[in-house]
Formats: C-alpha cells, sequence, structure tokens
C-alpha cells in the first residue's frame, strides 16, 4: 500500500466494571464450573458494570485516562469517535456524552456499530479523519457493557462476556509512527449466527457458538496474512498480533495457522472475558510500554454482522 503512519498512539487508558466475577461466582447460579469454562473459553474472570456504572460511564472513565497519558486536555481533541453496540440509550450517543464529560463540549462525536469488530472499524474511521486534515487528534474509544445484553441465565453467553472500555488518543503525527493500512469485511448472510436486541429490549444475545468459532478461526489468520503480504513486510516485523478476545481456543488455533511465536499474540481474556468492541483497546496499557519503534501492531476484530476488519500500524 506505501501509505505513509498517520495517527500516532499518544496516550492509552482501560476502564472495568467494578464488579469481578470469577468462574467459581457462576457457578453459584449456573450448571458449570471453573473447568468447564475454563477448557472451553481460556476465561477465568471477567468484570460487570455495578450500581451507576454502565457503557458510558466506562468510555468516559477509560478516555480520561487516555488523555491524562497522552498530557492533554478534552479541549485538545478534534473528534471523539466510539465503538460500541451497547449505548444505553439510541440518543445521544456515547461518544457525545464522552465529550461534555472530558471537556470537550461542541467537539465533533460520533458512534459507530460493527459488534466486536468495532475498533478495527472505528480505527479506520480515525486514520481517514487524520489523513484528510479534519482532524488533528482523535479520542477513539472501544466500549461495551455487555451485561445489557446477554441472559445471565443461558450459560453458553453468561460465562463469556465482560464490561469494559479502552480508549487511546491519536496524534496526526510526523509520518513515522501511526496507522498504514486497514481491512474491513462484512456478511450480512451471516446474521442468523449471532444478533442481539437493544440494551434493555428483552431480546436478549444468542450466538451459534460452533460456526462462529468456524469463521473467526477462518477469517483471523486470512486478514493478517492479506495486510503483511500486500505492504510488503514479514511476520517477523510485527511485534505484536492484538485480536478480539472472543475465546482462547479461537485465538490459538489462529496463532497455529499463522505459525507465529505465542508471545506475539496478546491475550487477556483469561482477565476480562470477552468485552466486544473494549477487547483491543483494552489491550493497549499492558503492551505499550515495550513498543519497539520500526516494529508493527496487527490488531484484527470479528463478529456478529458478520463484521470484520484489521488494521496495521506501524510502531
Amino acid at each position: 500500500m506505501n501509505n505513509a503512519p498517520v495517527g500516532e498512539i499518544i496516550g492509552v487508558g482501560r476502564a472495568l466494571g467494578s464488579w469481578l466475577v470469577t468462574n467459581k461466582d457462576l457457578s453459584r447460579t449456573l450448571d458449570t464450573d471453573d473447568a468447564w469454562i475454563s477448557s472451553r473459553t481460556g476465561i477465568k474472570q471477567r468484570h460487570f458494570v455495578g450500581e451507576n456504572e454502565n457503557c458510558v460511564t466506562l468510555a468516559v472513565n477509560a478516555s480520561k485516562k487516555a488523555l491524562e497519558d497522552a498530557g492533554v486536555e478534552g479541549r485538545d481533541i478534534d473528534l471523539v469517535l466510539c465503538a460500541t453496540s451497547t449505548a444505553p440509550e439510541s440518543m445521544p450517543s456515547v461518544a457525545c456524552l464522552v465529550g461534555e464529560a472530558v471537556g470537550a463540549p461542541g467537539v465533533g462525536a460520533m458512534d459507530l456499530a460493527a459488534a466486536c469488530a468495532g475498533y478495527t472499524y472505528a480505527a479506520s474511521v480515525a486514520d481517514a479523519m487524520l489523513r484528510s486534515g479534519v482532524a488533528g487528534r482523535v479520542l477513539l474509544i472501544g466500549a461495551d457493557a455487555m451485561t445489557a445484553i446477554v441472559d445471565q441465565n443461558e450459560r453458553s453467553t453468561a460465562v463469556l462476556f465482560g464490561d469494559g472500555a479502552g480508549a487511546v488518543v491519536l496524534e496526526k503525527g510526523d509520518g513515522t509512527s501511526g496507522f498504514v493500512d486497514h481491512l474491513l469485511g462484512a456478511d450480512g448472510g451471516g446474521a442468523p449466527l449471532g444478533r442481539a436486541g437493544h440494551p434493555g429490549d428483552e431480546h436478549k444475545l444468542y450466538q451459534n457458538g460452533r460456526e462462529v468459532f468456524k469463521f473467526a478461526v477462518k477469517v483471523f489468520p486470512e486478514m493478517v496474512e492479506k495486510l503483511v503480504a500486500r505492504n510488503g513486510i514479514s511476520l517477523e516485523d510485527v511485534q505484536y498480533i492484538i485480536p478480539h478476545q472472543a475465546n482462547a481456543r479461537i485465538i490459538h488455533a489462529a496463532a497455529r495457522k499463522l505459525e507465529v511465536p505465542e508471545e506475539k499474540i496478546v491475550v487477556n481474556v483469561d482477565r476480562y472475558g470477552n468485552t466486544s468492541a473494549a477487547s483491543i483497546p483494552i489491550s493497549y496499557p499492558d503492551i505499550r510500554g515495550t513498543f519497539e519503534p520500526g516494529k508493527y501492531v496487527i490488531t484484527v476484530g470479528f463478529g456478529f454482522g458478520l463484521a470484520w476488519a484489521a488494521n496495521l500500524y506501524r510502531i
């Protein structure tokens, strides 16, 4: 592609629901136990929102941390972009409420919904806004309170999901570090494999786990290989691959297909569960301090829609 890197990450932040829920906790209300959950998902614990918490509060808290980490204030942001599928109301957007809360009133703000691929989709939009000159600095957020749409009595989904938000501050930069390329894809024909009603709706989340697993294990390595090939780099040039944290079995199966060392693959689903659009940006605080300039990070999202996307970022 030969794109100059745009959108340098200058700050990162993470927020989790205040209620820590272990597999043992779930075994008190569901026909399951730690061994069953761990062997099938790799998840040991997850965070649920507590009283007076929701997708918006998570997004606000993660954003404040990212701004502090970047050493900038809300008034220094030109655009607030939030990937989410669990906004507590259809209007106003989560991004609009975040902008007000972090001291960026009047700044452009919008939400983007692409389920678990939300962050990777939103990153491509942020890149385009920076390249076009519409924005010089973007607050990019992935936030989901999945407990709003998960039936906690349904074992197959209740054990998987958690609540959280991750935020990054992107600056146009000097062309040495930033996003280089993106892949976007979707197939509405796959809608029956997973869908959910609006938060508060009686229609809870449903997924065909077996078929979603097959889809993810196929599309994840395909996107990585395509990004690497069309940008003239190799997997040796990639320091980290950050996949959507859907299930440890999916992540490890895709890693085997790619034949990459396990240490290149970021895995934290054991601690946070599946936080949908939040799962990739939630990962940044743990690894950003180890970034090696000149190397690459690939972020890969996949989820209901079906939707999938991947980003190539030069450190």
